[in-house]
């Protein structure tokens, strides 16, 4: 990274998009998530499909106990909306690593999602963070629901179908193991070193962050503007 605090044509971009950076040799490193480090990147995707693919494998079985199918249905399509469109709108733009070159998203978190939208330096505003707790809330709250309601079925029609049941039954143990996982990696680790100083789950500590603005002019005064400070 570049401690300069001039903006020259080779800093216009953030220190994580220009080619130039010296990650490994940064006073940062170590404190942020500045570069991709792919065995993190895939214990990260490897721990978020799993769980996307057991909350879908619960409301399957659910499903299928119940006799309804709305709770699939609104859960795979609010992901799929989510991940693909709004999430990169809404809190990804903000991200440094949003700025790298390419037509899709080059971080640890949502590697391959299409970049529809221009990057902005700026921190995220109070509707966008609304917007992303509300939804963040949905996809990973609601299948507990969907496990608890079909457990209950279950148990209040025990004459039923025993294979379905017991599906639903180790699903659900399966789901709660990779949340404890998932939450470990993410909350445990991620969230306290992640560049997306913007997201409601962030931990960074507001000197790191002060001190990579200081290394990033550009995104340093769209922060300024936005009624960040920093203490000098």
């Amino acid at each position: 990274m570049s401690s300069t605090s001039e903006i020259t044509d080779n800093n216009l971009k953030n220190c994580i998009a220009r080619e130039d950076s010296n990650c490994i040799e940064c006073e940062l490193n170590g404190e942020l998530i500045c570069f991709v480090d792919k065995k993190f990147a895939n214990k990260f995707s490897i721990g978020n499909i799993l769980y996307r693919l057991l909350a879908i494998e619960i409301f399957i079985f659910s499903g299928l106990l119940i006799g309804h199918w709305w709770m699939l249905i609104s859960y795979v399509s609010t992901v799929l909306i989510t991940f693909l469109i709004i999430e990169p709108r809404l809190l990804c733009s903000h991200c440094p690593f949003y700025e790298r070159e390419g037509k899709c998203l080059k971080c640890w978190a949502l590697r391959g999602m299409p970049k529809l939208w221009r990057y902005r330096p700026g921190p995220i505003n109070r509707t966008e963070k609304t917007l992303m707790l509300i939804l963040g809330s949905f996809i990973d709250l609601f299948p507990f629901l969907g496990s608890i309601w079909g457990i209950v079925y279950f148990f209040m029609n025990i004459e039923g179908n025993i294979v379905l049941g017991v599906g639903i039954l180790i699903s659900t143990v399966l789901f709660l193991i990779v949340a404890g996982y998932f939450s470990k990696v993410l909350l445990g680790f991620a969230c306290k070193k992640c560049a997306n100083f913007s997201c409601a789950m962030n931990k960074v500590p507001k000197e790191v962050i002060n001190k990579f603005l200081e290394k990033n002019p550009k995104m340093k005064n769209a922060w300024i503007k936005s009624g960040w400070k920093i203490e000098e």
